[in-house]
């Protein structure tokens, strides 16, 4: 997610690094034919870096765990899930550190590289990103983590895209910078300075990024600013039509048969949780197979089809939410 083309491991080929959804940052290093199939990358004891919540791969079958032993010191502010990560040199101490962003509660940690350029060591543990003497927390939960000089004072000031609501109504996300007040190898970052709004949904079209915003800086336009490139998802409910008589009687129509279809899909999904009810791991993935290969699996195979046509007739007489990812630029108007 948000990856990074950098030359990690200080061979002189530029690697990949990236936060994905199973919890940890990754490397895909770069070799003369490509990139190599990504790796996690470990601490200095050979274990993963997370922050408090990861998929375990190890476990069978695999599930989400929780642990500490990451927490930095003085605890956690809550559960934290990676999912971005950048490499740059915190300290300037001539190794690569890494930044770690926070999808569930907008987080942003440092994992100290202990050891040198080609070899690292990283801490056993995180550290606070700190915006005066509080944790730096980014409203919206974090998608990107990008480190540049914003505002041209030969520091690296920090950029943060972040994901708002995803798939809902809320306030969606945005983008912001913490501009560094203090000194090479020695960052002091200020509060986060918004760069695009969240976004308060309820548009009729789309306008704008509104979940999931992802953001890049350059001067695409030559005049020694620095421009934004964003992806993210614009959702929006496109104007409903008028409808006579007869449409608003087949709207009310079919909107009954699908609440009567989610009402048996709730019973389903009753029955399901009682027919899994105390189950260790093992005994649940079979009795799961078994309760969807049944007579209730065959029959809600079945009414998915049937919600599904009826949806697509009921989809232009009354619009639902539209949701599609998109490219857009942000000129830099300031002078």
């Amino acid at each position: 997610m948000s990856p990074q083309f950098v030359d990690f491991d200080a061979d002189g080929t530029l690697d990949m690094v990236a936060g994905i959804f199973d919890g940890s940052p990754h490397l895909a290093r770069g070799t003369d034919k490509g990139h190599a199939p990504p790796e996690q990358i470990l601490d200095r004891d050979g274990a993963r870096i997370v922050m408090n919540a990861m998929w375990d791969f190890d476990s069978k079958p695999p599930k989400w765990v929780e642990q500490t032993r990451c927490d930095p010191e003085g605890g956690m502010l809550q559960r934290g899930h990676i999912t971005s990560a950048w490499a740059f040199d915190w300290d300037a101490d001539g190794d690569l550190d890494l930044l770690l962003g926070d999808h569930d509660h907008g987080q942003v940690m440092l994992r100290r590289n202990e050891g040198k350029a080609g070899a690292p060591a990283f801490a056993t543990r995180n550290e606070y990103v700190r915006v005066g003497e509080q944790p730096l927390v980014v409203k919206g939960t974090v998608t990107t983590l990008r480190t540049i000089d914003w505002d041209g004072d030969g520091l690296l000031d920090l950029l943060v895209g972040s994901m708002g609501d995803a798939y809902g109504g809320g306030e969606g996300g945005g983008v912001y910078v913490c501009r560094n007040a203090g000194a090479k190898g020695a960052p002091r970052f200020q509060p986060p300075t918004v760069l695009i709004e969240p976004s308060a949904r309820g548009h009729k079209d789309a306008v704008r990024p509104d979940a999931g915003l992802y953001m890049d800086a350059a001067d695409l336009d030559g005049d020694s600013d620095l421009d934004l490139v964003v992806g993210g998802y614009s959702t929006w409910t496109p104007e409903p039509p008028a409808l006579d008589d007869m449409q608003k009687a087949r709207v009310a129509e079919l909107q009954k048969q699908i609440a009567g279809l989610d009402e048996e899909s709730q019973r389903y999904f009753e029955a399901l949780r009682e027919a899994t009810k105390g189950l260790d791991d093992e005994a649940y993935t079979k009795a799961y197979a078994e309760f969807q290969k049944g007579e209730a699996g065959t029959a809600r195979s079945a009414r998915q089809k049937r919600q599904q046509t009826l949806r697509e007739e009921l989809e232009p007489l009354v619009p639902g939410m539209k949701r599609q990812s998109f490219t857009w630029y942000y000129e830099n108007l300031a002078k």
